[in-house]
């Protein structure tokens, strides 16, 4: 069978085709030939953009491996230099950069940046923590708080601690501040010339008839007035610095409050911040039966020698009470951002009511009123 020979209208329809079969392939183009134009399409980023983007990122990795840094430090080189002390203090504020930094590396999809803040950021969090938790270590068991009695709870001191400044001159500020807070023991430091003369003649402090603290010879160190009747009251000296104990009755026991000024994190044998709390710490932690710790100690919750000083059986009223975020310097002073110096430490014995800061106008420091009692069971460790 032969074939058909095309006619001359065929002929001009197969061309026809050709030629449209030949347009359309033009007008289709590579997978990549179209992600290439696509690019092309796009206006290009101008330097100043560019610059910009490199900028942030730059600043974002510099921040991100700084902090990384100042965590780790903090974990195996606890406050070993007189900087890290510092910034120690700060941990409350030194940090928040890192939040920034893992928001944006999440917004820029640079996952190794956002993993490495988002260590700090966790190390920030469990720092922090502690800070709006009540530290119940101590707490006595329900059964024994349930069955103990007014009678059997000794009756409770009130304390007033305040490092007055020595150059402050609100001393009737001051005054009416103790009137306010009606306490039952006053625990200054920083106790000058002028504040002594001020205080002695005031008959604000007249029935604080018991304690040194009107003495001349206690100017300038830990000066302690109280209402109360003491049955001792000791003085001792540590690297240059005054540490006043008193003991009371308090019912069938004794309570014993010790006043401190420590000195500054400064490189300066003048201060002497490591080898006054060698010496400090051992002889905190070693003393047995009711004890209150007041004082400036120029050291924060998140010190090395907080740890220590808390770590066995002291902790501190603020954290007792769930009030570890509270504050006392730089009271607005200096253009720094707030922190706690100022601390109360409780032992075991010792139940903490209430702890509050006071205003310490002219002062950098806020004061604080603390109300104890000494427990009317031994409490038992949980």
């Amino acid at each position: 069978m032969h074939a058909k020979k095309p006619t001359e209208s065929d002929q001009k329809q197969v061309a026809l085709l050709a030629a449209k079969l030949s347009r359309l392939s033009s007008t289709q183009s590579h997978p990549d030939q179209v992600i290439d134009r696509k690019k092309s399409s796009r206006p290009p980023q101008s330097p100043l953009r560019r610059g910009v983007w490199w900028l942030f990122y730059l600043v974002a990795c510099g921040a991100a491996l700084s902090l990384c840094v100042v965590a780790a430090l903090r974990v195996f080189y606890h406050d070993g230099e007189f900087v890290l002390i510092w910034l120690n203090a700060f941990t409350r504020y030194v940090y928040l950069p890192a939040y920034g930094c893992v928001a944006w590396a999440v917004w820029q999809r640079r996952w190794i940046l956002a993993l490495a803040s988002a260590l700090t950021v966790g190390c920030h969090i469990a720092w922090m923590a502690r800070d709006f938790v009540r530290d119940r270590r101590f707490d006595s068991p329900t059964n024994i708080q349930a069955s103990a009695t007014m009678a059997d709870a000794s009756p409770p001191v009130r304390i007033f601690f305040a490092n007055v400044a020595v150059k402050n001159v609100q001393h009737d500020s001051m005054l009416q501040e103790i009137v306010a807070a009606d306490p039952d023991v006053i625990v200054l430091v920083e106790y000058s010339w002028p504040w002594h003369l001020k205080f002695k003649a005031s008959p604000i402090l007249a029935p604080y008839k018991y304690g040194t603290g009107h003495l001349q010879s206690h100017i300038g160190s830990v000066n302690v007035f109280s209402r109360l009747p003491l049955k001792n009251e000791i003085q001792n000296w540590v690297n240059g610095r005054a540490v006043h104990a008193i003991d009371m009755d308090r019912g069938d026991k004794t309570l014993r409050i010790i006043g401190l000024h420590g000195p500054r994190p400064i490189d300066d044998p003048q201060y002497d911040y490591r080898g006054y709390w060698k010496q400090m710490v051992p002889m905190l932690t070693a003393r047995q039966g009711p004890l209150v710790v007041v004082g400036d100690f120029n050291a924060t919750e998140h010190s090395l020698v907080y740890e220590q000083l808390t770590s066995t059986w002291l902790r501190s009223a603020h954290d007792d009470r769930g009030r570890g975020y509270a504050t006392t310097w730089p009271n607005g002073v200096y253009w720094l951002p707030p922190i706690r110096i100022d601390q109360a430490l409780l032992s075991p014995e010792v139940e903490c009511e209430r702890i509050v800061e006071g205003r310490g106008v002219g002062s950098d420091h806020k004061p604080l009123i603390i109300d104890v009692h000494v427990r009317a069971a031994p409490t038992v460790v949980k």
